[in-house]
């Protein structure tokens, strides 16, 4: 079990849907518009990146708010890579990485159609 986290937009294509769905159980489909994370223990980088949908399920995030998250949020990906799973700096890399092209497409969703993306928290 684990947390995964999904966007929608307005106008999203089936290939972009479809996209998201193969990246299930992946820690590395950011630019896919979707992140997890196991349960395996804190912190949780996903529970403070997009706080919104964890209390609803489903919450428009602007991009902004991501944006200025992301710095913090790295930090903990770091934090729980290294406490959890012992990972490889280049491994952690990864991880982030995923995590920044998470907001890189939520920041070119909502410019291209005017509006946050919905993010949605699937625990």
């Amino acid at each position: 079990m684990g947390i995964d986290i999904y966007t929608h937009w307005t106008g999203q294509t089936k290939a972009s849907k479809h996209e998201q769905t193969a990246a299930w159980l992946t820690n590395c489909a950011g630019g896919a518009g979707y992140l997890r994370e196991a349960y395996h223990g804190t912190p949780y980088a996903t529970k403070f990146l997009v706080a919104e949908a964890f209390e609803s399920g489903k919450a428009q995030i602007k991009a902004a708010v991501l944006r200025k998250r992301l710095p913090h949020t790295l930090a903990l990906v770091e934090q729980r890579e290294r406490k959890l799973y012992q990972s490889t700096d280049k491994e952690i890399e990864g991880v982030k990485d995923s995590f920044r092209a998470f907001v890189a497409l939520c920041e070119k969703m909502e410019r291209q159609t005017g509006e946050p993306v919905f993010v949605i928290a699937s625990y």
